[in-house]
């Protein structure tokens, strides 16, 4: 039962953290290390990362771990989501403004844009092409039904 109930979960919320299946589950911590060992060992389920593991069904494939992983920092989350709703609203979005609608610092932002730039998430694009400032840099979402589908599929 208890098995079933944290295999569901992790089906559920792909990526997910430790700390997310007690708070999901509402077992207690030996309970979870306890199934969770037993799901291992049955290599029904696998853990990526060592330090902050995430725990992942077996089917999903190592890529799609590392955008989940991605997406599922609520910071990058809240960066891409912010630069969905500007696209679909054809408007790019610069730093400054994604900062002050996220409510997070611009180096904290910066950091996020670049992971995400890295893992071809988000491209950049000059906003203004008359000038040459780097204010006119602007990002948007570099492939939107690839990444919509990945956020349905994988409940991000």
């Amino acid at each position: 039962m208890r098995k079933e109930v944290i295999s569901k979960v992790i089906e559920k919320i792909p990526g997910i953290s430790y700390n997310e299946i007690v708070r999901e589950t509402g077992f207690s911590n030996g309970v979870i290390s306890h199934y969770i060992i037993k799901l291992m060992e049955s290599e029904e389920i696998e853990k990526e990362g060592e330090k902050r593991g995430k725990y992942f069904m077996r089917n999903i494939p190592k890529r799609d771990r590392v955008i989940i992983s991605l997406l599922r920092n609520k910071t990058n989350n809240d960066v891409f989501r912010h630069i969905m709703k500007s696209s679909e609203l054809n408007e790019d979005v610069n730093a400054n403004q994604i900062s002050k609608k996220v409510k997070k610092s611009g180096s904290t932002i910066s950091v996020s844009l670049k992971i995400l730039q890295k893992n071809n998430i988000v491209e950049r694009v000059i906003m203004n092409k008359n000038s040459k400032l780097t204010n006119d840099i602007g990002y948007k979402i570099s492939n939107k039904k690839l990444w919509t589908a990945y956020f349905m599929k994988y409940n991000l």
